[in-house]
């Protein structure tokens, strides 16, 4: 090998490397203070210990994959030890790099710490400590109100749906319009997407710059408002195709002529498996060739979903989205959710939650519809 091609490929080994390095997020920090024996720090994936490092001499310094639009979540054992579930510190960052946390106090947390190195984890921490805050409001005013009523009660529900309404929803509106040009606004829209009302979810999405508009959140975002519009009573379903259990391609055209009852659920969704004696008693009652049930699960988890549908027996076709048909052509912001879909594809209505004591508005206009 000549020595321009050495020179070449050492180059082109070099750019790799680097290439590698800056696919890396490092964070450092250090910790002062009383651990009380417990010197480990824990990074959590889905709730789950996915890495760990020892602080030692009061530093640690751990290296993750850096990944788009991940935000990992950092907990002490320390934190652990005083408390079963304490605030965990969520990391944001913009790219690759290195991130400095220092925690002054050991007894005030991981969250506490002073963050540099990234704008947008310092950002990110920003609006996390404010979120934290009127959550702490809200519980406060929960318990003065409704201090002997568990958090089934639903007079005390409405009260938190009130709250979320006229205190959450506001906060991260404002903070989000606030950081609209920015890869942290747009995260924090793409994360609460699904419970902020559709006029201001479009509001705050047009505010964004084209820039932030064609990242992942962004495009989301514009599925969902998309979706929101598609699922509009008298809307024409547009044709989609999934997958059943036997991985057999099933086109929703194929229903056409008759009423479908599309049922959005999850393997993980205990509202969505107390429904289904219910529904196997509609579709032993309305199951005809002017009526179908079609089941979309919206699991991540293939196994999970066949799994379940093994307990559940549910004789109606099922198929799982693959696809996000949940969210580009319907919107769902939560399972159960129901569509009544005519005989020309056009929906007739929506219904979130089923009834299962058969009061739900589907059943009725199923009454309505087929006099029975």
């Amino acid at each position: 090998m000549n020595m321009q091609k050495l020179f070449s490929v050492l180059l082109m080994l070099g750019c790799a490397a680097s290439v590698v390095a800056q696919s890396k997020m490092v964070i450092k920090g250090t910790v002062k203070g009383d651990l009380q024996g417990y010197h480990k720090i824990y990074v959590l994936e889905d709730g789950k210990k996915k890495d760990s490092v020892e602080i030692q001499d009061g530093q640690f310094s751990i290296s993750l994959p850096w990944v788009k639009g991940a935000a990992p979540v950092l907990r002490a054992a320390y934190e652990t030890k005083l408390k079963p579930m304490p605030p965990a510190l969520q990391l944001l960052t913009e790219g690759p790099g290195t991130v400095y946390l220092n925690v002054a106090d050991a007894a005030r947390g991981l969250r506490s710490a002073k963050i540099r190195g990234s704008r947008a984890a310092v950002t990110f921490q920003e609006f996390e400590a404010g979120r934290h805050l009127v959550s702490t409001e809200m519980t406060n005013a929960l318990k003065e109100r409704f201090p002997d009523k568990s958090s089934a009660d639903s007079a005390r529900g409405a009260a938190l749906q009130e709250l979320v309404q006229t205190r959450m929803i506001p906060y991260i509106c404002n903070f989000i319009e606030a950081h609209a040009d920015d890869y942290v606004g747009t995260f924090i829209l793409g994360r609460y997407q699904s419970i902020l009302p559709p006029a201001d979810l479009e509001r705050i999405y047009h505010k964004l710059t084209p820039k932030q508009k064609r990242s992942d959140q962004g495009k989301e975002v514009a599925a969902r408002l998309q979706g929101i519009k598609n699922e509009t009573p008298g809307f024409e379903v547009a044709n989609f195709v999934l997958n059943t259990p036997e991985d057999q391609s099933v086109a929703f055209h194929s229903f056409r002529g008759k009423y479908i009852l599309i049922d959005f659920w999850a393997s993980w969704c205990g509202p969505c498996k107390a429904s289904f004696p219910r529904m196997k008693e509609l579709y032993q009652k309305y199951r005809s060739d002017k009526f179908e049930v079609l089941s979309i699960s919206i699991d991540h988890d293939k196994n999970a979903w066949l799994n379940e549908l093994k307990k559940q027996q549910l004789p109606w076709p099922q198929v799982l989205d693959t696809k996000k048909i949940s969210v580009n052509n319907f919107a769902v912001t939560a399972v159960p959710t129901a569509y009544l879909v005519s005989p020309e594809g056009k929906i007739i209505m929506k219904q979130i939650g089923f009834g299962e004591a058969g009061d739900g508005e589907i059943e009725k206009k199923l009454k309505e519809l087929f006099g029975i």
